[in-house]
């Protein structure tokens, strides 16, 4: 066994493996990388030994799992479709391979020396208890910073090794609202959700007020962990608790010029209100986001929209909070 000094470190990243975890850790998960070119160019993964530590992380959000290399395989080389396409069967992930079939077969026609080697290795995986964002030294490998960072592995640098020993959880800072959900947060989020709450074995993070009107995707009060299917289902409806917050006595000073609409939109019974109950809903909803997302305090639209979140989610408020400490 190797001793400290001897081990290496790496990053691996994979995107969308997040939705992949379950609360359990793995005993041997299995990982490979692949190159495709003419010279004799292995995967850098060859790099790999056993012992070795592999950090595993979002593309752009950072770290959720790490483990001890158990087993570092041979490079098999393919030189034709034929083996290739057979070889790939063994595998559970039919878009991904069929993308490399297809880029490997445009290579060969264009130059038959070309060849694709792939490399497999296996780890100890251990699902982490908090998230670690690409701060600090590690802000380097963020891809949403750094194009150059889009590689998906990466031998760590001493200085990256230390800090992991005690890294800074902290998300990124937010000054002020944006429809799009950072990959920090939502790293974030999935996780949690994986470890604490027995929500689904497998969620989505949406927008509770659809980023179509104008909902924002930065701020925690505006997301919730939903089941894919009820996800497709809400699809881009607006929840009637929006109308109800922006009625209520706390609020509705804030919106007097449109007040008779909203109140009118109150009145619908469903949860959810659709267009083609409600034409109006979206341009109304359109109108109450545009003026809270204006509002010059961010813990106030926090608050507003944590309201209208709680209205539909009473115990969505507790969960935010654990949400904040993590």
């Amino acid at each position: 066994m190797k001793n400290k000094e001897e081990m290496n470190h790496f990053l691996i990243k994979r995107s969308n493996s997040i939705r992949q975890i379950r609360k359990n850790n793995i005993r041997r998960k299995g990982f490979f990388e692949l190159t495709i070119r003419k010279t004799a160019f292995n995967p850098p993964s060859v790099e790999i030994k056993p012992n070795d530590i592999v950090y595993v992380a979002e593309t752009s959000g950072g770290i959720y799992a790490m483990g001890e290399v158990i087993e570092s395989g041979e490079v098999e080389t393919f030189t034709s479709i034929e083996k290739l396409l057979e070889f790939s069967k063994r595998f559970n992930d039919d878009q991904y391979w069929l993308s490399k079939i297809r880029e490997f077969s445009r290579k060969l026609s264009s130059n038959q020396n070309y060849k694709l080697r792939f490399h497999e290795y296996y780890i100890n995986q251990k699902i982490l208890d908090r998230t670690i964002p690409y701060n600090g030294p590690l802000e380097r490998y963020d891809a949403s910073i750094n194009r150059g960072m889009a590689s998906i592995f990466f031998k760590l640098r001493i200085e990256d090794v230390e800090y992991l020993k005690k890294p800074d959880y902290r998300l990124k800072v937010v000054t002020g609202v944006n429809p799009e959900i950072p990959g920090d947060l939502r790293l974030k989020l999935y996780s949690l959700f994986n470890n604490k709450y027995s929500i689904s074995h497998l969620i989505d993070i949406d927008h509770f007020v659809p980023k179509s009107v104008g909902g924002p995707g930065n701020i925690i009060e505006n997301l919730v962990p939903i089941g894919f299917s009820l996800n497709r289902y809400k699809n881009d409806s607006i929840p009637r608790s929006l109308f109800e917050i922006a009625a209520s006595n706390a609020y509705q000073s804030n919106f007097t010029d449109i007040q008779k609409e909203i109140l009118k939109a109150c009145k619908l019974e469903d949860q959810f209100i659709r267009t083609n109950t409600y034409p109006e809903a979206k341009e109304l909803a359109r109108k109450i986001t545009g003026i809270v997302n204006a509002w010059p305090d961010l813990n106030q639209i926090k608050s507003f929209y944590l309201t209208v979140n709680e209205r539909f989610n009473p115990s969505y408020s507790n969960i935010i909070r654990d949400i904040h400490k993590a």
